[in-house]
């Protein structure tokens, strides 16, 4: 491609931002609430860590990856409001260390996995055991705890933010 096309392309490129604000309406998958540019369910389905992920799946979405303390505060205000509505206070999320003990990581869908970088484990936490999958506490004020994959717990998804024509408006919510 051409210096002239490519100077042509981020002209229209820059013209369409401006006309629609350079904000796009953003909207979730069915049941999922919008957060910023994520969107994000509790299910109150007891399900296994590995069962959790595929209804994750199944529901547009993966099983939560909580990087930043500005999502574990959303996944906390979310805990909070299922109280009375949910009864278990334990929900799975993404982490694990199943590939190599004592290191977790976000694991994905497609084999890739990240270290875990933002944390908000509960004191003590994780425990040096056999305990191979990550839960959030709401009965430990939100704080994280590692434990046996097979038990069922409540679950929280996540999906990508679209914006109203269809297209991914943040791309750096990948499968890990």
């Amino acid at each position: 491609m051409d210096t002239f096309n490519v100077f042509l392309l981020f002209l229209i490129f820059n013209a369409v931002n401006l006309l629609t604000g350079g904000n796009a309406e953003l909207s979730c998958p069915t049941a999922f609430e919008l957060h910023g540019e994520r969107c994000y369910k509790a299910l109150d389905l007891y399900a296994s860590w590995a069962e959790a992920k595929i209804y994750c799946r199944v529901l547009g979405g993966k099983l939560a990856v909580v990087d930043s303390n500005y999502e574990q505060t959303i996944i906390s205000g979310m805990m909070t409001q299922m109280i009375g509505k949910i009864s278990n206070p334990l929900y799975w999320l993404d982490g694990s260390d199943m590939l190599v003990e004592h290191e977790w990581r976000w694991m994905g869908d497609h084999g890739d996995s990240v270290p875990i970088s933002y944390s908000n484990w509960a004191d003590g936490q994780p425990e040096r055991s056999k305990e191979r999958c990550l839960e959030i506490r709401y009965d430990w004020l939100s704080r994280w705890n590692n434990h046996h994959c097979w038990y069922t717990k409540s679950f929280f998804c996540e999906a990508r933010a679209v914006a109203t024509e269809g297209e991914i408006v943040n791309e750096t919510i990948q499968d890990p």
